[in-house]
Order: structure tokens, then C-alpha cells, then sequence
């Protein structure tokens, strides 16, 4: 009774871990909570979204009460960082009543529940898998193609995919069906029938904009870890890497900003099945205040505003900042580009190589040219395709 209880969120790539740990992070209970962020991704974004104090990530440490493991880390290192962050974790002082840990969506299940099982102070609680309502609606016949129902398509990225989804799902005590609120009630009802074909033991939430609670889950029994290794036995997947086989992880950065009617086409035309993540910030020469979350899984992208970017707030156009305030904010960014300030766009891919190669290179070409900046610095405007309403979510 004394152990720490681990609940690891699992899920193809996309599919609202991040949005459903923000949401939980918001409950005064887990306020003390620790975590470990296991990111395909070489910068640590999901970390640094994650960080309550805003600390900077560093692969295979623990910040404040984040341990941010990505790069190396997540892939060939994965049982010796879990285990280090364990024991630094254990050490915490108010110690944490529960630990969360954010998988990568290419994770394997079977290595990550070792990995988190390794330390005796600690115990599964919890093997939480999302599935994207949407994605198994449009790209899986609801499901059918997975347990072969329905005849799938000949794609290899989406078979691919399926073959990732399933082997996670097997390993799930908790199936949590997100974004339901995009696909109709029959829709649903069908995913959970699949659902329950797969993994009869598991118990099945559904959850729209990040809206199912942990505390729904008190009732469900933990996973018993002698069954999940007689499972990875019998499926001959005890010797397998901690990630999906030939899913590769690629990083743009850039300072220029993105020509927005570019960025669009490139959208509307160079998108593949091969493609599963896309995921960091941006700016737009249109929008040259906003620091912008980019999230694109399958065929849904998502922008989300930030905050502004420091170069905007030192021209303080509204008078709100004293002199002082100013001058700290300028010198904050002395070091930083001389035209574009502390602007810039980091973008983690994650998917297939040919398509990510596809991809990043039409995002290349999406970026402002020379002639294109030195209008931006002359307060021309670009023609702006992407959506201009905000939509607040509680």
C-alpha cells in the first residue's frame, strides 16, 4: 500500500494523451503528481507543454516534477532513463502521490510496462490507451478493419498503423475513445463494440476535448503485471524495441515564418497516410504576434495560440509596460535574431521516411524567401487562407 502508483497514458500518435494529462494536471489532487514524458521527438515538446514551472527540458533529466525523455532516451535507452527518473522521482519531497507517464504513439507496449515496472517502490495502476474516434472512423471503417471485418485498404502506411494501434490496445486496461464529439452516436457505438472485441478485459471511457477525469477510473482493477508478460509471450513480443518498427522522427527549425497561403497549399496537397504526427510551434508572417502550437494527426490539423512571442511584447503598442519592463524584455532578446527576435518554428515529424522527407521539404518551401521578409519588415500583408475565429476551450 505504500508503493507509488504509475498511470501510463498509451495511444497511436495524435490521438489526446497530451490534451487529456493538461486537462488532469488542472485537478488540485494531482497537484504533486510526478511525470515521465517518453517523446519520439529530439526538443521535448510534450514536456515543456507539460511542465507546470515552465522549466526547459532536458532529455533524461528531471525537471521540477517532469522527467523528460526523449531523443535516445525513448528509443535505445528507454529501460535505463525510466529507471533513473524512477529513483530521482522517489526522492521528491512532498513525495508525489502518483506518477503519470505520456507515452510516445509509436511506443511499444510491452518494453515501457517493463521499463516501468522495474523499481519495486512503484506499481501499474493503470495501462491507458486513447484511440482516436475520428481517425478509426475514417481511415478504419470504424474499426472493422482491425479485426477483420472489413477489408482494408492496401496502404501501407495505414496498415502500418493498424498493426501499431492493435498491439497497443492489446495491452490496455483502460481504452479511452477520444474526440467522439467529431464522429456521430452510431459511429460510437460501433467503435466500442470493435473496442471490446480486441480487448474484452478493458474498461472503455469516452472523452471529448480532453473531458474524461481520473477519477472515473478509481473502480477499474490495475492491470495484474504477471498476465501482461504471459501476453507478451504468447504474442512473441518480448524481444521487440521500445518503438514501431520503420517510424522515424524528423526536426525542422527555421526562424523565417511561413508564408500562410503557402503553408496551406502544402497542406492541401502534400499530406500522406505516411505522415502520423506533426507537432511543435510556428509563426506566420500574417500573425507575426502569435506563437502558435501546430498539431496535425492523419488529416486533422489544430493551431493554438500560446502567447506572443517577446519581440511583440517589447514594441509594447498598448502602453502597458513601464520603461523598465521594456528595457528587460529588449534585453532578453539581444542575443537572439536581428530581425525576427526571439520568433521562430520548430516542428518535430513523425511517420514514415519517404513522407516525411515529402513533407518537411514542401514546409521548406512554404518559409518567407528574402523578398517576402523584407515586405513582412515594411508592414506589406499576406493573403491569409487559415481561420481567423478562436475557439476557447474550458
Amino acid at each position: 500500500m505504500d508503493r507509488i502508483p504509475i498511470v501510463a497514458l498509451c495511444g497511436f500518435l495524435g490521438s489526446g494523451k497530451t490534451t487529456l494529462l493538461r486537462r488532469w494536471q488542472r485537478d488540485e489532487a494531482l497537484h504533486d503528481a510526478a511525470m515521465i514524458v517518453h517523446d519520439l521527438s529530439e526538443f521535448g515538446l510534450d514536456a515543456e507543454l507539460l511542465s507546470i514551472r515552465e522549466l526547459m527540458p532536458v532529455a533524461g533529466c528531471l525537471a521540477g516534477r517532469v522527467a523528460a525523455l526523449h531523443g535516445s532516451h525513448a528509443r535505445e535507452q528507454i529501460h535505463a532513463s525510466v529507471g533513473t527518473a524512477l529513483n530521482e522521482i522517489s526522492a521528491l519531497d512532498p513525495v508525489p502521490p502518483l506518477v503519470l507517464c505520456e507515452s510516445t504513439g509509436a511506443a511499444r507496449p510491452w518494453p515501457l510496462i517493463k521499463a516501468l515496472t522495474q523499481d519495486k517502490r512503484f506499481f501499474l495502476r493503470h495501462f491507458i490507451v486513447t484511440v482516436d474516434a475520428l481517425n478509426l472512423h475514417r481511415d478504419f471503417a470504424d474499426g472493422r478493419i482491425l479485426v477483420g471485418e472489413s477489408f482494408g485498404s492496401q496502404d501501407v502506411a495505414l496498415r502500418h498503423a493498424a498493426a501499431v494501434l492493435v498491439e497497443q490496445i492489446a495491452f490496455a486496461n483502460v481504452i479511452v475513445l477520444t474526440k467522439i464529439d467529431t464522429i456521430s452516436e452510431s459511429a460510437v457505438d460501433a467503435q466500442i463494440r470493435v473496442l471490446q472485441k480486441l480487448q474484452p478485459h478493458a474498461a472503455i471511457g469516452l472523452s471529448a476535448h480532453g473531458g474524461l477525469l481520473l477519477p472515473q477510473l478509481e473502480e477499474t482493477p490495475a492491470p495484474k503485471l504477471s498476465a501482461l508478460r504471459s501476453w507478451a509471450k504468447q504474442l512473441g513480443l518480448t524481444q521487440h524495441s521500445s518503438t514501431a518498427d520503420n517510424i522515424e522522427a524528423l526536426v525542422l527549425r527555421d526562424p523565417r515564418p511561413f508564408h500562410p497561403e503557402r503553408l496551406h497549399e502544402a497542406c492541401r496537397s502534400k499530406l500522406s497516410t505516411g505522415l502520423y504526427r506533426t507537432k511543435g510551434f510556428l509563426w506566420l508572417a500574417s500573425r507575426p504576434a502569435y506563437s502558435l502550437l501546430w498539431e496535425q494527426s492523419g488529416s486533422q490539423i489544430a493551431l493554438e495560440i500560446k502567447g506572443f512571442w517577446r519581440a511583440e511584447i517589447a514594441q509594447n503598442r498598448d502602453g502597458k509596460l513601464f520603461p523598465e519592463e521594456v528595457e528587460q524584455l529588449k534585453a532578453k532578446l539581444e542575443n537572439q535574431h536581428p530581425i525576427f527576435g526571439d520568433r521562430h518554428n520548430e516542428l518535430t515529424f513523425i511517420g514514415l521516411k519517404p513522407a516525411l522527407e515529402s513533407f518537411s521539404s514542401a514546409l521548406e518551401d512554404a518559409l518567407c524567401t528574402d523578398e517576402e521578409i523584407t515586405a513582412w519588415q515594411k508592414g506589406e500583408t499576406f493573403p491569409d487562407p487559415w481561420p481567423k475565429s478562436i475557439r476557447h476551450i474550458e
